[in-house]
């Protein structure tokens, strides 16, 4: 049934991505929920093996004191207390390592599929003007970097706290409150005011390292992909070049926070000798005073030296922590983006049967392409420069069904863009799309484009079989229809001449294959899907004449009840048309 075209709600925009390291610290939390249970089973037990492990220095000095005092006194149960201590201590270990890997690796699962869940609705739009290789490395690098913050800085950072105050209650309330008063300001030095020194220059390099690195991906994924053309024309020296500029500034990234961590791990020893230092001679002083034995004195000693242990591992996690915050920031810069089309709330059903396409007073222009903070490349529209020209203005066209019409005209001149607008790439600025009498903004954009087979005119192969290839767009697909399919895309034939036939591995990007072996490979994907409405762009254009015209005669046959929309250059490439319209005369203006 067809209903009246609706307006869609458009897409809401996102919200900027947080900056600040609170900011993003709470939405890494909001988002890491799931893992949090065994995030806490985690602490605690690296909270209690810390203790233990105090403990257990405490416990050896204070046996060695003891038998100092005198040498008669029983050593059976410290040595059992060691024991005990010590298995519990394995124990607790193996549990924090075993929960904590649980977390990174559910951790990694839920950051990889919400990165792929939030770019896949901005396909094909909103990737069109973003890089491969930097995509590739913001859903594998950066997201191992954000990986980092779950499982080696939450728990860390927060037993660098409990761990010292526990010790610090010990230590004041069983021992001597003034050797935890002494020891309290080495601590905070130590945990919280060291950390943060030299903070914003790290920051500011590990983004750097980061949008280095996604450049470096960029720079190999291209050159791989071109290295016939790197080679023919004599680029491989300036290709060499190029990646050894960006090299270096990921090496000037990471001597930046290798100098920071370097500067404060040497005042981290500093001031942890220096706290070690003064409780002892603090301590002694009290042991003259008559205020602490020799044996609480010794265990006093060895605690605020284990102490700075966990304490510690605050700067050990800050270099990874700074990446983990910029990787972050990178990875919501893309999934942040909303997608230029989405389906409406209340999706319309298209009528049963033929499908009419028209086009009604259709104008629109093309974004202008997102500022990419990590791209030295992307930059902002000249001040004052030229307004953007719509591509189309005020378009109408008509497309019968069970027709078939040819739109041709010179490169650039919009025939591309109706195929665009009418699978929602885009949406158009002004007038309507209909398909089957029904606006396609009123429709889910997953029936839509199960109802409309689009043939390009560059086709994207996996690197898997034939086979798997083309049931890319029928996965229940019998035998038979896949060879039905090539048969009448002229691709069979060719297919059965190859050693392994229909499992022939068709290489990277399909490079085992021939340009027009390529397209057919799309020629009978279209044909597999069955849909009542066929887009041909440029779909023959990489064909010899002779095997061009086998595939018109065959696409003639198969468009035999269907919607046909070819794009093409020029006339005599859409013999087989029932009405060839030039794209100029479609444009009022």
């Amino acid at each position: 049934m067809t209903a009246a075209p609706t307006t869609p709600t458009a897409p809401t925009p996102a919200p900027a991505a947080p900056t600040s390291r609170a900011a993003v610290s709470r939405r890494l939390v909001r988002f890491g929920r799931p893992v949090l249970a065994p995030l806490v089973a985690s602490l605690v037990c690296r909270v209690l093996g810390q203790l233990l492990g105090i403990a257990l220095l405490g416990v050896a000095a204070w046996g060695v004191a003891r038998v100092a005092d005198d040498p008669g006194a029983p050593v059976a149960p410290v040595v059992w207390t060691l024991v005990v201590l010590s298995l519990v201590k394995g124990v607790l270990r193996y549990l924090e390592q075993f929960t904590g890997h649980g977390v990174a690796f559910k951790a990694l699962a839920m950051l990889r599929v919400d990165f792929y869940d939030r770019l896949a609705p901005q396909s094909p739009a909103g990737i069109l003007s973003r890089r491969t290789g930097d995509l590739v490395n913001r859903a594998t690098k950066d997201v191992d970097r954000v990986e980092v913050f779950f499982a080696h800085t939450l728990v860390p950072a927060v037993s660098a706290v409990v761990v010292p105050l526990t010790v610090l209650v010990v230590l004041g309330v069983g021992y001597d409150p003034v050797l935890a008063l002494v020891l309290l300001p080495f601590l905070v030095l130590v945990g919280a005011v060291v950390p943060a020194w030299g903070r914003t220059p790290s920051a500011a390099a590990a983004t750097g390292v980061r949008g280095a690195r996604g450049r470096v991906a960029q720079l190999v994924t291209e050159s791989l992909q071109g290295v016939r053309e790197v080679l023919a024309f004599g680029a491989a020296a300036r290709r060499r070049a190029e990646a050894r500029a960006v090299a270096a500034e990921v090496d000037a990234g990471l001597r930046t926070l290798a100098t920071w961590t370097a500067r404060r791990r040497a005042a981290n020893s500093v001031l942890m000798v220096a706290g070690v230092v003064t409780v002892a001679l603090v301590g002694a002083a009290r042991v003259g005073d008559g205020a602490l034995d020799w044996s609480a004195y010794a265990v006093a000693v060895v605690v605020s030296l284990a102490v700075f242990t966990p304490v510690l591992a605050v700067e050990d996690v800050a270099p990874e922590l700074e990446q983990a915050f910029a990787a972050a920031r990178r990875l919501w810069r893309i999934t942040d983006a909303p997608p230029a089309t989405t389906s409406p709330a209340r999706p319309v059903r298209l009528p049963d049967g033929p499908l009419d396409i028209r086009f009604e007073g259709v104008t629109f222009t093309y974004p202008a392409p997102d500022v990419d903070p990590d791209d030295p490349a992307s930059v902002p529209p000249a001040a004052g420069g030229p307004d953007r020209r719509p591509v189309l203005r005020d378009v109408d066209l008509h497309v019968p069904a069970g027709s078939t019409t040819a739109v041709v005209g010179s490169s650039g001149s919009g025939k591309s863009t109706l195929v665009n607008l009418l699978t929602r790439a885009w949406d158009p600025d002004a007038g309507r799309v209909l398909l089957g009498g029904v606006d396609v903004r009123d429709l889910a954009l997953d029936d839509l484009r199960r109802h409309v087979a689009v043939v390009s005119q560059s086709t994207y192969l996996f690197n898997d079989t034939l086979e798997a290839n083309l049931r890319l767009a029928a996965p229940d697909a019998t035998d038979e229809q896949l060879v039905e399919a090539c048969r009448r895309a002229a691709l069979h034939d060719a297919i059965t001449a190859m050693p392994d036939g229909y499992r022939t591995r068709v290489g990277e990007l399909g490079e085992r294959l021939s340009g027009g072996q390529r397209q057919r490979v799309a020629i009978a994907r279209a044909l597999l899907l069955d849909a009542p409405v066929l887009v041909l762009d440029e779909a023959t254009s990489q064909l010899d004449v002779a095997t061009e015209a086998e595939i018109q005669d065959a696409l003639a046959e198969a468009a035999r009840g269907r919607t046909v929309l070819v794009i093409a250059h020029r006339p005599g490439a859409v013999r087989t048309a029932d009405r060839v319209v030039r794209i100029d005369t479609l444009k009022t203006a």
